[in-house]
């Protein structure tokens, strides 16, 4: 192995000999799926963390808060439940994240790594349309800011037939468009977007402070203190969908941490930049919704809609700016470029990166996100509920074969391969992952419906996915073998 690649500080580079040896197989080896080299490398812990703050400074997250208030919580136990979430999925993160440092590879090699050539083909479409899916959703937002913005210099809009799905359009086409330039492109637009964002989250707080007259009056208002459901009965489903929120961009946080500098880069990048963003946009969402309860009559959940309530035209159009910058910078790492990575590597002799940048644009559409978004219930407890049954046993498959199978130690030239080598497993598919991951799914899925005990597997889903994943997958390979040959 050594001889194939060399350890420069903790980054294992392919050596000429490597290069050489993979050009004797067939591989997926090509421009777009090549790893990264420890000179090439060019994001330290700002970057990591200008990535997060992209993510958590959002309007789905906002809107996280919006929804839990709306379903009974009151706004510190709101709080509470989505910081919780969204640190412990940091820790799958980081765990995950160290393959794409210490290699320079991406999500769809680390998966190759674990289901096989084969195999990893349905894990990781599922990936991939799940991130079409957001993207969608996340057009659409971005897309009824356009709409506000442009109706605020020009009224006449409005009164334009499929207006918002113009504004729809152009919004996929600008988030497409910074896709299609490459990771450089979205390096730059986190790294300098980031705090205006944070700039303009303040002047959300200050306002709703001003309208209200106060915090003491903000945070006692009716709004914020929700309804009088049971906490503790919404608490577990709440903090899965949660996890599940930023379950996809745990798995393929590969895709972004192969262009870190240092393992301690990737691991403080993230625990800065995740939890200590997501205190403070989960804040402005509360101060929002409950001001537009005080300015406009009832709360408004979604913030593109609370912008176009405003008389101001200047409001109008810095806020949509806002929420323009908001969504671009969440939908493009997390759920634009994976998928786009994911389709060139998978299909790497038909399609390039570029070429599959520009079918995901095409996939968001047909994902119909306008209805999606009809409903809080929906988006909170039915999209993210049912995501959390599949990515937390993923997440266990992945650590338990990454730490405890492998060691973290992968070789480079059989990982590229798809006519053999190490990790080929039986006809090119490891039977123990797929069977793993199926059945798991299923278990804690069918806990949706049940009244019993059994539906606490639903509801922490997530969580006790990903131990039970790791478990079931370790036990099984102890059973049948390192060679995973069953039935083969």
């Amino acid at each position: 192995m050594k001889k194939f690649q060399q350890d420069n500080h903790g980054i294992w580079d392919l050596t000429k000999e490597g290069l050489q040896e993979i050009e004797k197989y067939e591989t997926i080896y090509t421009n777009d799926t090549k790893p990264i080299s420890s000179k090439e490398r060019e994001w330290g812990s700002w970057d990591i963390a200008a990535l997060w703050i992209g993510i958590m400074v959002s309007i789905p997250v906002y809107m996280l808060a919006s929804g839990l208030i709306a379903s009974g919580m009151n706004w510190w136990q709101s709080i509470s439940v989505i910081v919780l979430g969204h640190t412990i999925v940091i820790i799958p993160a980081t765990l995950l994240g160290h393959s794409g440092t210490k290699y320079g590879i991406s999500y769809p090699l680390v998966s190759k790594l674990i289901f096989g050539p084969k195999g990893n083909i349905f894990p990781t479409m599922v990936r991939a349309f799940l991130g079409c899916f957001w993207f969608g959703i996340q057009c659409w937002i971005g897309g009824m800011a356009v709409d506000s913005m442009i109706s605020a210099i020009i009224p006449a809009w409005i009164q334009i037939n499929g207006h918002l799905f113009v504004c729809y359009g152009i919004f996929l086409l600008l988030n497409v468009y910074i896709g299609y330039t490459g990771s450089k492109a979205v390096k730059y637009m986190e790294s300098y977007a980031a705090p205006v964002l944070i700039i303009m989250g303040l002047a959300v707080i200050i306002w709703a402070y001003r309208v209200s007259g106060g915090f003491g009056k903000l945070l006692t208002h009716s709004v914020a203190q929700g309804g009088k459901n049971n906490f503790w009965k919404l608490f577990f489903p709440s903090l899965t969908a949660m996890i599940a929120f930023d379950g996809t961009i745990a798995l393929n946080i590969s895709d972004f941490t192969r262009h870190a500098k240092t393992q301690k880069a990737q691991i403080s990048g993230q625990f800065i930049g995740a939890p200590v963003m997501t205190v403070f946009i989960v804040f402005v969402g509360i101060c929002g919704t409950v001001a537009s309860a005080i300015s406009f009559g009832s709360p408004i959940w979604n913030p593109a809609e609370l912008v176009s309530k405003f008389k101001n035209p200047l409001i109008v159009i810095l806020f949509s700016i806002f929420i323009i910058l908001a969504t671009l910078t969440t939908n493009v790492a997390a759920n634009l470029v994976p998928p786009g990575i994911i389709f060139s590597n998978l299909f790497a002799k038909f399609l390039t990166y570029k070429k599959a940048i520009i079918i995901v644009g095409f996939l968001a559409i047909v994902a119909q996100p306008w209805k999606v978004l009809e409903n809080p219930n929906n988006y909170i407890y039915e999209v993210n509920g049912a995501l959390a049954t599949f990515l937390g046993p993923m997440a266990g498959i992945y650590l338990a074969s990454y730490w405890l199978e492998y060691k973290s130690n992968i070789e480079l030239v059989d990982l590229y391969r798809i006519d053999g080598g190490k990790y080929y497993y039986d006809k090119g598919v490891n039977k123990i992952a797929i069977i793993s991951l199926f059945l798991i799914t299923l278990f804690l899925y069918f806990g949706k419906f049940s009244d019993s005990f059994y539906k606490i597997f639903y509801e922490n889903s997530y969580v006790l996915g990903l131990l039970i994943g790791m478990f079931v997958y370790i036990l099984l390979i102890k059973i049948f073998n390192k060679n995973n040959s069953i039935g083969g």
